[in-house]
Protein backbone atom coordinates (compact mmCIF):
# COMPACT_ATOMS: atom_id res chain seq x y z
CA UNK A 1 0.00 0.00 0.00
CA UNK A 2 2.83 2.80 0.65
CA UNK A 3 4.89 1.84 -2.22
CA UNK A 4 1.54 2.21 -4.43
CA UNK A 5 0.87 5.93 -2.89
CA UNK A 6 5.11 6.59 -2.67
CA UNK A 7 5.27 5.03 -6.63
CA UNK A 8 1.71 7.95 -7.06
CA UNK A 9 3.85 10.99 -5.34
CA UNK A 10 7.02 10.29 -7.35
CA UNK A 11 4.53 10.01 -10.74
CA UNK A 12 2.91 13.18 -9.55
CA UNK A 13 6.13 14.51 -8.92
CA UNK A 14 8.11 13.84 -12.38
CA UNK A 15 4.82 15.27 -13.98
CA UNK A 16 4.98 18.69 -11.98
CA UNK A 17 8.39 18.67 -12.37
CA UNK A 18 8.10 18.32 -16.37
CA UNK A 19 5.63 21.05 -16.64
CA UNK A 20 7.68 23.57 -14.79
CA UNK A 21 10.34 22.81 -16.84
CA UNK A 22 8.32 23.00 -20.09
CA UNK A 23 6.97 26.23 -19.19
CA UNK A 24 10.57 27.30 -18.06
CA UNK A 25 11.33 26.82 -21.56
CA UNK A 26 8.87 28.49 -23.49
CA UNK A 27 9.02 31.54 -21.42
CA UNK A 28 12.97 31.56 -22.22
CA UNK A 29 11.82 30.91 -25.64
CA UNK A 30 9.55 33.50 -25.91
CA UNK A 31 12.03 36.47 -23.86
CA UNK A 32 14.87 35.25 -27.24
CA UNK A 33 12.07 36.15 -29.26
CA UNK A 34 10.95 39.43 -27.98
CA UNK A 35 14.48 40.61 -28.14
CA UNK A 36 15.18 39.40 -31.55
CA UNK A 37 15.54 42.33 -33.98
CA UNK A 38 12.76 42.64 -36.48
CA UNK A 39 12.54 46.59 -37.40
CA UNK A 40 15.37 48.58 -38.52
CA UNK A 41 14.64 52.09 -39.34
CA UNK A 42 17.43 53.97 -41.57
CA UNK A 43 17.71 57.65 -41.67
CA UNK A 44 20.40 60.47 -43.02
CA UNK A 45 20.01 59.94 -47.00
CA UNK A 46 17.10 60.25 -49.24
CA UNK A 47 14.45 58.08 -49.37
CA UNK A 48 15.61 55.78 -51.79
CA UNK A 49 18.60 55.56 -50.59
CA UNK A 50 17.73 54.69 -47.14
CA UNK A 51 16.02 51.92 -48.40
CA UNK A 52 18.94 50.89 -50.25
CA UNK A 53 21.25 51.04 -47.37
CA UNK A 54 18.53 49.07 -45.17
CA UNK A 55 19.28 46.08 -47.24
CA UNK A 56 23.18 45.91 -46.28
CA UNK A 57 21.13 45.26 -42.33
CA UNK A 58 19.65 42.06 -43.37
CA UNK A 59 22.31 40.00 -41.76
CA UNK A 60 21.49 41.24 -38.33
CA UNK A 61 17.79 40.84 -38.36
CA UNK A 62 16.76 38.00 -35.83
CA UNK A 63 19.74 38.59 -34.12
CA UNK A 64 19.17 39.25 -30.37
CA UNK A 65 19.17 43.09 -29.82
CA UNK A 66 21.33 42.87 -26.68
CA UNK A 67 24.70 41.38 -28.89
CA UNK A 68 24.85 43.45 -31.37
CA UNK A 69 27.47 45.98 -31.10
CA UNK A 70 29.85 48.45 -33.49
CA UNK A 71 31.61 45.28 -34.62
CA UNK A 72 28.23 44.62 -37.02
CA UNK A 73 28.53 48.15 -38.14
CA UNK A 74 32.26 49.10 -39.09
CA UNK A 75 32.02 48.33 -43.19
CA UNK A 76 28.74 50.22 -43.27
CA UNK A 77 30.35 53.51 -41.07
CA UNK A 78 33.72 52.47 -43.63
CA UNK A 79 31.14 54.25 -46.40
CA UNK A 80 32.58 56.85 -48.69
CA UNK A 81 29.21 58.79 -48.44
CA UNK A 82 29.14 58.48 -44.57
CA UNK A 83 30.91 61.43 -42.00
CA UNK A 84 29.51 59.53 -38.91
CA UNK A 85 27.32 56.31 -38.15
CA UNK A 86 25.07 56.52 -35.30
CA UNK A 87 23.42 53.62 -34.01
CA UNK A 88 20.09 53.83 -31.47
CA UNK A 89 18.87 50.23 -29.64
CA UNK A 90 14.90 50.98 -29.44
CA UNK A 91 13.64 47.87 -27.23
CA UNK A 92 12.51 45.17 -27.29
CA UNK A 93 13.30 45.08 -31.36
CA UNK A 94 13.88 47.69 -33.20
CA UNK A 95 17.07 49.33 -34.49
CA UNK A 96 17.55 53.23 -35.36
CA UNK A 97 20.19 53.99 -37.81
CA UNK A 98 21.32 57.84 -38.50
CA UNK A 99 23.68 58.24 -41.28
CA UNK A 100 26.02 61.80 -41.22
CA UNK A 101 26.26 61.95 -45.05
CA UNK A 102 29.51 63.22 -45.81
CA UNK A 103 29.72 66.68 -47.83
CA UNK A 104 32.08 68.12 -49.94
CA UNK A 105 34.73 70.43 -49.26
CA UNK A 106 36.48 70.54 -53.22
CA UNK A 107 37.08 69.32 -56.54
CA UNK A 108 40.58 67.84 -56.68
CA UNK A 109 41.79 68.49 -60.56
CA UNK A 110 43.98 65.25 -61.87
CA UNK A 111 45.14 65.49 -65.52
CA UNK A 112 41.83 65.40 -67.34
CA UNK A 113 39.46 64.32 -63.82
CA UNK A 114 38.16 66.41 -61.68
CA UNK A 115 37.52 64.32 -58.12
CA UNK A 116 35.14 65.64 -55.32
CA UNK A 117 36.81 65.27 -51.83
CA UNK A 118 34.60 65.14 -48.71
CA UNK A 119 35.20 66.09 -45.50
CA UNK A 120 35.47 62.28 -44.51
CA UNK A 121 38.95 62.42 -46.25
CA UNK A 122 36.98 60.42 -48.84
CA UNK A 123 36.13 60.51 -52.86
CA UNK A 124 32.37 61.08 -53.19
CA UNK A 125 29.91 59.91 -55.93
CA UNK A 126 27.87 63.21 -56.01
CA UNK A 127 27.92 66.43 -58.32
CA UNK A 128 28.34 69.55 -56.92
CA UNK A 129 28.26 72.86 -58.23
CA UNK A 130 31.92 74.68 -58.46
CA UNK A 131 30.81 77.91 -57.64
CA UNK A 132 30.02 76.33 -53.90
CA UNK A 133 33.51 74.78 -53.26
CA UNK A 134 36.94 75.87 -54.22
CA UNK A 135 39.02 73.66 -57.03
CA UNK A 136 42.37 72.05 -56.11
CA UNK A 137 45.18 71.47 -58.30
CA UNK A 138 48.56 71.15 -58.19
CA UNK A 139 51.50 68.55 -56.54
CA UNK A 140 49.64 66.67 -53.32
CA UNK A 141 48.43 63.73 -52.86
CA UNK A 142 44.60 62.93 -51.28
CA UNK A 143 45.99 62.80 -48.06
CA UNK A 144 47.40 65.95 -47.70
CA UNK A 145 45.12 68.31 -49.87
CA UNK A 146 42.36 66.49 -47.29
CA UNK A 147 44.66 67.67 -44.13
CA UNK A 148 45.36 71.27 -45.69
CA UNK A 149 41.77 72.00 -46.91
CA UNK A 150 40.23 71.18 -43.62
CA UNK A 151 42.75 73.31 -41.96
CA UNK A 152 41.61 76.39 -43.90
CA UNK A 153 38.15 74.98 -43.53
CA UNK A 154 38.40 75.87 -39.42
CA UNK A 155 40.21 78.67 -39.85
CA UNK A 156 39.11 82.58 -39.77
CA UNK A 157 39.37 82.81 -43.25
CA UNK A 158 35.70 82.55 -45.31
CA UNK A 159 36.29 79.24 -46.96
CA UNK A 160 33.21 80.49 -49.51
CA UNK A 161 35.19 83.38 -50.48
CA UNK A 162 38.04 80.51 -51.69
CA UNK A 163 38.16 79.70 -55.43
CA UNK A 164 41.25 77.70 -56.10
CA UNK A 165 44.15 76.34 -54.05
CA UNK A 166 47.03 75.38 -55.85
CA UNK A 167 49.69 73.26 -54.52
CA UNK A 168 53.13 73.30 -55.61
CA UNK A 169 56.15 70.85 -55.32
CA UNK A 170 58.14 72.53 -52.65
CA UNK A 171 54.98 71.88 -50.44
CA UNK A 172 53.66 75.53 -50.20
CA UNK A 173 50.21 76.28 -52.11
CA UNK A 174 48.63 79.73 -53.36
CA UNK A 175 44.80 80.51 -52.76
CA UNK A 176 42.86 82.36 -55.18
CA UNK A 177 39.70 83.96 -54.06
CA UNK A 178 36.60 84.91 -55.78
CA UNK A 179 37.19 88.62 -56.14
CA UNK A 180 40.76 87.97 -57.55
CA UNK A 181 43.25 88.03 -55.32
CA UNK A 182 45.91 86.00 -54.67
CA UNK A 183 47.32 84.83 -51.24
CA UNK A 184 50.86 83.08 -51.52
CA UNK A 185 51.62 80.64 -48.61
CA UNK A 186 55.66 79.49 -47.32
CA UNK A 187 56.40 75.70 -47.00
CA UNK A 188 55.73 76.11 -43.34
CA UNK A 189 52.07 76.77 -42.05
CA UNK A 190 49.59 76.74 -39.74
CA UNK A 191 46.02 77.81 -38.72
CA UNK A 192 47.73 81.00 -37.47
CA UNK A 193 49.28 81.86 -40.64
CA UNK A 194 46.24 81.39 -42.23
CA UNK A 195 44.10 83.69 -39.38
CA UNK A 196 46.66 86.39 -40.40
CA UNK A 197 45.62 86.15 -43.95
CA UNK A 198 42.12 86.81 -42.97
CA UNK A 199 43.43 89.71 -41.48
CA UNK A 200 45.37 91.44 -43.65
CA UNK A 201 42.24 90.93 -46.15
CA UNK A 202 40.23 92.83 -43.62
CA UNK A 203 42.88 95.68 -43.12
CA UNK A 204 42.76 98.84 -45.23
CA UNK A 205 46.46 99.37 -46.14
CA UNK A 206 45.38 95.91 -48.00
CA UNK A 207 42.19 96.84 -49.59
CA UNK A 208 43.99 97.27 -52.96
CA UNK A 209 46.02 94.34 -53.08
CA UNK A 210 45.78 92.30 -55.80
CA UNK A 211 48.81 89.57 -54.52
CA UNK A 212 49.37 89.26 -50.57
CA UNK A 213 52.94 87.29 -50.16
CA UNK A 214 53.59 85.36 -46.99
CA UNK A 215 56.39 82.92 -48.51
CA UNK A 216 59.02 84.78 -46.46
CA UNK A 217 58.91 84.50 -42.59
CA UNK A 218 58.28 88.13 -40.90
CA UNK A 219 58.08 90.29 -44.12
CA UNK A 220 54.98 91.12 -46.35
CA UNK A 221 54.99 91.46 -49.93
CA UNK A 222 51.90 93.00 -51.80
CA UNK A 223 51.39 93.87 -55.23
CA UNK A 224 48.80 97.03 -55.92
CA UNK A 225 45.88 96.42 -58.41
CA UNK A 226 46.28 98.86 -61.08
Amino acid sequence: MHRKIGKKIRLIFYILLIIILTSINNYNFEIQNIFKIKHIHVNGFSKEKNELVKNEFKKILEKNIFFINKNYFSKLSERNDTEYLFIKKKFPNKLIVNFIPAKPICIIEIKNNRLILGNNGKMLDTKINENIIPIVSGSMNVENIYDVVSLIDKSNLNYASIKKIVFFKSGRFDINLRNGVIIKFPVKFNKEIINYSNNLLNDKKFVNSKTIDLRIKNKIIKNEQL
